[in-house]
């Protein structure tokens, strides 16, 4: 397999470079939370230890993983407690995070249109979860990824020059 190969590789679902992230977050919630309260969720699940569900990162360290201040990660810290999707114990001065599990009508997910089947056709995962690929993350996290700046104006719609508005 040449290096050109190699990158586009399919992700594959043995290696251990996953965390869990149930849908309903995503599809329940989403709209409340947004994009940063998402990134904060994503990071507290990134932390998790797989059976309690419990992680202590800082407020500092997880706005640095996903390039937002403290105070936005602290105000989407206090959504995800109210909605009910973490809690939040300090012990010695240190926040324990709690990851719960989301609140959904009788089992079913938004966005799944009240399928009815026990299986969702193709999803070879059907355990209700996202799974996130945390293997290219290397020691420092989050850290070679560009601003999402760079990201925005990289794949904004160009105008013409000469059109007027």
């Amino acid at each position: 397999m040449n290096n050109k190969e190699r990158e586009n590789e399919i992700r594959s679902l043995g290696d251990r470079n996953w965390y869990w992230v149930s849908k309903p977050v995503l599809n329940q919630y989403g709209r409340i939370l947004r994009s940063s309260g998402i990134g904060v969720y994503n990071v507290l699940a990134s932390y998790a230890n797989s059976k309690s569900q419990t992680c202590f990162p800082t407020q500092q360290v997880m706005a640095e993983r996903i390039g937002l201040s403290r105070r936005t990660v602290n105000r989407k810290v206090r959504i995800l407690k109210d909605l009910k999707l973490v809690r939040v114990r300090k012990i010695r001065g240190r926040c324990i995070y709690f990851l719960l599990k989301p609140n959904t009508p009788n089992g079913i997910q938004a966005g799944d249109k009240r399928d009815t089947r026990n299986e969702t056709p193709g999803n070879i995962n059907n355990n209700k979860y996202i799974k996130i690929n945390n293997k290219n993350n290397g020691a420092n996290g989050f850290n070679n990824l560009k601003p999402l700046s760079q990201l925005i104006k990289r794949y904004e719609p160009k105008t013409p020059k000469n059109h007027r508005h």
